[in-house]
């Protein structure tokens, strides 16, 4: 396994990170995880990759994932959670677009299931979850709040789930 380590700028001319670096780096190895740290210097965003892999070829590496990507964080969840998953997965899905940057890079799904499960009530309880740092809780911290804070029991049929 070898490591690599990306900072990207944020461009504010196409209002997000330009990933080509990274989409061409993965392009002929198999990554096993990428970890993503953000950090403003002088105002300016960015973000750290942290890329395991093994180099080559994905046909002569070995297998990590089996073809499956990791679900575990479905065992931190209940179903009654589920609505409420959704409801941070869908404002991470719109948020990421608007930063043009992939969903995970925002949040995981084991965050956003270790946020519903600890149900943070503020900024400091928020950044106490692995991976999720001052930056992500200055620049998120306000709308994931607010999302945890809906009563799923009195949203409209369907919109829960």
């Amino acid at each position: 396994m070898m490591v690599k380590i990306i900072t990207l700028i944020f461009n504010s001319l196409f209002e997000g990170f330009d990933d080509l670096s990274i989409k061409e780096f993965c392009r002929d190895k198999e990554i096993i995880s990428i970890s993503d740290h953000f950090f403003l210097r002088n105002d300016i965003p960015y973000v750290t990759l942290i890329v395991k892999y093994y180099p080559g070829s994905q046909e002569n590496q070995p297998k990590i994932t089996h073809g499956k990507a990791d679900d575990s964080w479905r065992k931190l969840l209940l179903e009654k959670d589920m609505g409420l998953f959704n409801l941070l997965r869908q404002w991470r899905s719109e948020r990421s677009k608007k930063e043009g940057v992939p969903p995970y890079v925002l949040l995981t799904n084991r965050q956003l299931a270790e946020i519903i499960k600890q149900r943070p009530q503020t900024f400091a309880e928020l950044e106490k979850i692995d991976g999720i740092g001052r930056a992500k809780v200055t620049k998120y911290g306000q709308n994931i709040l607010e999302i945890t804070k809906i009563d799923m029991e009195t949203l409209p049929l369907g919109v829960n789930g």
